[in-house]
């Protein structure tokens, strides 16, 4: 069984190709979840105001095509058995037939108090829909080779409008930040996003960003044409790492500036007639 929900893609979600951004995607998958939380429960309340909260370590995202703007979707989402305290949920987005992008996720439900993380028998998940996992064509877990040499390429510093509700910055964010730091971005398009949560990155904190070419067989993403490797790190401790596959893509033309309309001249106002005096 798995959970759907019904969207359509805005004209704010995409980039300068008519292409979904990263974060965006992300986010309509992981809105579908919530959505599921709120109607089979316990929700994402629910869980918060008990001082509980699902805190995602890792994300494999596989895309097969690019959404555009108001193209109409269907998510579906689902849990999927889980063991010790690992609590896995798959995602699809559908645009009519044409399976667009799965992805698999790994979570952990932390007590916001202590960090203790709670087991799968703690938490009581049994009314959201539920079916197998994802087998996608990207792996699950992958290592960093210890020679790949990450280069610094910028920092991030953590604003009020970065984070969600336990005030860190919201893992859908992630892949925007990173994708910014491929080179030529304007021209490519993503295929994979692997990303794996090492520590939350809190508000007011700055995240350090670094980048490196791998071999392009790490990824194991048919569809890409390059890979890119990331690390960030927060107080000197890893933040994310995350492969990121993308190939060129047919550009979208950028349409002439428009010419200035040239106005008749405006005729003179008529002038008041003098009253004459009796």
């Amino acid at each position: 069984m798995k959970y759907s929900e019904h969207y359509e893609v805005t004209c704010h979600d995409v980039d300068q190709n008519n292409h979904i951004k990263p974060t965006n995607l992300v986010r309509y998958m992981q809105e579908t979840a919530n959505h599921q939380m709120r109607d089979r429960k316990p929700s994402y309340y629910d869980l918060f105001f008990d001082g509980k909260a699902f805190i995602v370590t890792r994300m494999n995202i596989k895309i097969h095509a690019q959404l555009q703007q108001y193209d109409k979707i269907e998510a579906h989402t689902w849990i999927c058995p889980g063991k010790a305290a690992t609590f896995p949920r798959c995602y699809e987005i559908l645009r009519g037939d044409e399976l667009v992008a799965e992805a698999y996720s790994e979570w952990a439900v932390a007590n916001r108090i202590t960090g203790k993380l709670c087991g799968t028998n703690e938490i009581d998940i049994t009314e959201y829909e539920q079916d197998e996992a994802l087998t996608l064509s990207i792996p699950r877990r992958y290592h960093f080779p210890k020679d790949l040499r990450f280069e610094p390429v910028g920092e991030h510093h953590v604003f009020y409008s970065d984070c969600d509700m336990n005030r860190h910055m919201n893992n859908a964010n992630y892949s925007d930040l990173l994708w910014n730091y491929i080179p030529e971005i304007c021209e490519k398009e993503v295929t994979s996003i692997n990303i794996r949560f090492m520590r939350e990155a809190a508000l007011g904190t700055d995240i350090e960003i670094f980048a490196a070419r791998p071999e392009i067989s790490l990824g194991q993403d048919d569809d890409a044409e390059e890979l890119y490797a990331f690390r960030t790190r927060v107080n000197g401790a890893t933040n994310v790492e995350c492969l990121m596959g993308v190939r060129r893509t047919e550009t979208q033309e950028q349409p002439e500036p428009a010419q200035r309309v040239q106005t008749q001249d405006r005729p003179e106002p008529a002038q008041k007639p003098e009253s004459r005096e009796e």
